[in-house]
């Protein structure tokens, strides 16, 4: 695969003796690891750089500027009614809100670069946010895609920062060394540097406020112990893994610290003074998960098992949900934790008897209690017993537990209730999808239709989405490219081209053996979303579908692209080496299956 970059990406471990003429400069280093506490820097420079590229862009992306620059534009959409968040419940680490946050900061920098002429040199690079880099890496690739000149350096790339997590230091350094391979760049050689004396910065978010406050020396220590579990959750939602393992890591040297002294009372105090009521069964952390210090160290060693299994480590997982295991907690805050093993078992290990066996002792643990909580971990770990027998093609058992999770939550109306409802909904939907009964799996999906008429578009476009494949597996191919098309509309609504694409490349692969002419323009309709996104993956594989769908055999454009991704190598190799021979039916085969779920990993984004 050609490695040749439009945009030339360089790294020093230190600081160089001379840096670019004319350079925008800026230092992105931060004392902790905040989500964004980079990037706010770096968007600033390039504003103060190119003002007339880069406003403009944050008027049309609101709700991710504000989520940059919380209160920046008065009105804006909250980004939560746009884009979708990770599920703890689920271990689904992928993040739509994350994606299209570090997408406009990855434009900011592409549009400064092309509009200014200038370099960018940003120095403190080893002490930046690994959230932040994220968007370093994702412009360098949108560059790749529009052939744009342009120099970045990045400086001071083995400085260590004072406030890390011991625990994450082997895996940020292991991080550093992907995002230089994903920028086409050599990594600096000289080993780890000096750590950084670099002062603590006011906090600009939430986030920012509570992991400061676990580092306050002169804070009361319950206080920090709130504002640890507090950091935690926030760093779920900003997918900031190494912030995340600080606040745990800290949390769990605090319960060390206060010993028999701690007063659960006084955490509490410290909760209400930091929290501002948030709530989401996407993590269940909220002033109920507190408790005395034994349940504190299980909610922490939580925290530490779903960083693991979010970077890849699943047998540090299972030791870290192990060692809570091993503490006196309520037996339903047990429970949680034999779920997050039998998830990881099952979603990671592929040791599907093992899972079982952790969901039968969770069900255990809680055996004579009849509370609502009980009742609903139960529910959720017979959930993770479907998806084993699912798994194993052992539909009926699949189903079984589906059911049995369903008389669980059939009487609870909370908000985890209600999505554990809509999970198992989607669920029986699928199990009769997989059975190939597709009319009994449209009709089970379309029982959302009678919950609500407002659920708005969000939801309309992955319903929509699905309904058409449903439709288009049934036969009903009129009824299914409506559905499409209207799911189409739903993602255009939204300001969402990334699910525009994936809609579009899908109808124009149902459509090309029977229709070609009509595909070719939903092709061209996928391949100007790609390009929206600043995705050559994407927008090859769109390319590519609209060459086949012509006839045309040109192959150029489509190749160009393929060769300018490095987001997932191993389905990129195939496309290149099918376009490269000029071989149809190998592109043919290379483009990605048309699915019956919206979702997708955001792999342009994601570096874990």
């Amino acid at each position: 695969m050609s490695q040749r970059s439009a945009i030339a990406v360089l790294v020093d471990g230190g600081s160089p003796a001379v840096v670019p003429g004319r350079s925008i400069e800026v230092d992105a280093g931060v004392a902790l690891p905040v989500a964004f506490g980079g990037l706010r820097k770096i968007l600033r420079a390039c504003e103060d750089a190119a003002p007339d590229a880069v406003r403009p862009l944050a008027l049309q992306r609101p709700a991710e500027w504000n989520r940059l620059f919380p209160g920046a534009i008065q009105g804006a959409p909250d980004l939560t009614d746009l884009a979708l968040t990770p599920s703890e419940r689920r271990l689904h680490r992928e993040s739509e809100q994350m994606f299209w946050v570090l997408n406009l900061g990855a434009r900011a920098i592409v549009e400064t670069l092309r509009v200014s002429g200038r370099p960018l040199v940003i120095h403190g690079a080893g002490e930046c946010d690994l959230v932040s880099l994220r968007a370093v890496m994702r412009a360098a690739e949108w560059g790749r895609l529009e052939q744009l000149e342009g120099r970045i350096l990045l400086t001071g790339w083995n400085t260590r920062r004072q406030h890390y997590a011991a625990f994450f230091e082997q895996r940020r350094r292991d991080f550093l060394g992907s995002l230089c391979e994903r920028m086409r760049t050599t990594p600096p050689g000289g080993g780890v540097g000096p750590v950084s004396g670099r002062a603590l910065e006011p906090a600009v978010d939430l986030e920012g406020r509570y992991l400061g406050a676990v580092v306050d020396d002169d804070a009361p220590l319950e206080h920090r112990i709130a504002a640890a579990v507090l950091a935690i959750r926030s760093c779920f939602f900003t997918t900031n893994y190494e912030g995340a393992m600080l606040a745990a890591e800290r949390g769990l040297a605090l319960l060390d610290a206060a010993g028999t002294g701690l007063s659960p009372a006084r955490v509490a105090e410290g909760w209400d003074a930091l929290d501002t009521g948030f709530s989401t069964p996407a993590i269940e952390i909220d002033k109920s998960s507190l408790g005395d210090a034994e349940e504190l160290r299980v909610l922490f060693e939580r925290g530490i098992g779903v960083v693991h299994v979010f970077t890849g480590q699943h047998d540090e997982a299972l030791e870290a949900f192990g060692r809570a295991l091993e503490r006196k907690a309520p037996p339903e805050r047990l429970a949680h934790m034999r779920m997050f093993r039998a998830l990881t078992r099952t979603k990671r290990l592929a040791q599907l008897p093992d899972a079982r066996a952790e969901v039968e002792a969770g069900i255990a643990l809680m055996a004579g209690l009849d509370t609502p909580l009980r009742k609903l971990h139960e529910a959720w770990l017979r959930n993770v017993y479907a998806l084993t027998y699912f798994l194993e093609k052992k539909l009926p058992l699949a189903q079984e537990q589906e059911k049995l999770a369903m008389r669980c939550v059939g009487d609870l109306h909370d908000a985890s209730a209600t999505h554990l409802k809509i999970n198992l909904i989607s669920n029986a939907s699928y199990l009769q999808e997989t059975a190939r009964n597709f009319a009994e799996s449209i009709a089970i999906w379309r029982r959302f239709e009678k919950i609500s008429e407002n659920w708005g578009a969000n939801f309309a476009k992955h319903h929509r989405y699905r309904l058409a494949a449903l439709q288009m597996a049934n036969g009903e191919r009129e009824a299914a490219v409506a559905s499409y098309t209207e799911a189409f509309t739903c993602a255009g609504e939204l300001g969402d081209p990334l699910h525009q694409q994936v809609i579009a490349a899908d109808l124009g692969l149902h459509l090309l053996a029977t229709e070609p002419a009509t595909a070719a323009q939903w092709f061209s309709r996928a391949a100007e979303q790609a390009r929206a996104i600043g995705d050559p993956l994407r927008a090859a594989q769109s390319l590519a579908g609209q060459a086949l769908a012509e006839g045309s055999g040109d192959w150029t454009e489509a190749l160009r692209c393929a060769q300018a991704s490095t987001t997932t190598p191993a389905e990129t190799e195939p496309l290149v080496q099918a376009l490269s021979r000029g071989d149809a039916e190998a592109v043919r085969k290379a483009l990605p299956r048309a699915r019956s779920k919206l979702n997708r990993p955001f792999d342009a984004v994601n570096l874990y």
